[in-house]
């Protein structure tokens, strides 16, 4: 499973880089009638989102790997999901 993210932050972590990432999602248009009949989910979600703001995703890469990519922010990244084989 391959996930998009966009880099919107950089650390340095010992001897490795953290880079700092929020997830692109394909959202389409915002139906207004289903958030009207359900307001209160459309509520939830909106307070998930602002916790999820607060603690982003990010990922530790070591320093020679963060020297061979253009790891800029801004950039787009697929990170893949395997099981172990």
């Amino acid at each position: 499973m391959d996930n998009l993210y966009k880099i919107i932050g950089k650390r340095i972590v010992g001897t490795g880089v953290k880079l700092i990432l929020t997830p692109i999602e394909m959202k389409n248009e915002p139906d207004t009638n289903k958030i009207l009949r359900n307001l209160g989910g459309f509520m939830e979600n909106m307070k998930a989102d602002a916790i999820k703001s607060r603690n982003p995703d990010s990922l530790t890469i070591t320093e020679a790997e963060y020297n061979k990519g253009t790891y800029e922010l801004g950039s787009v990244i697929t990170i893949s999901i395997n099981a172990g084989e």
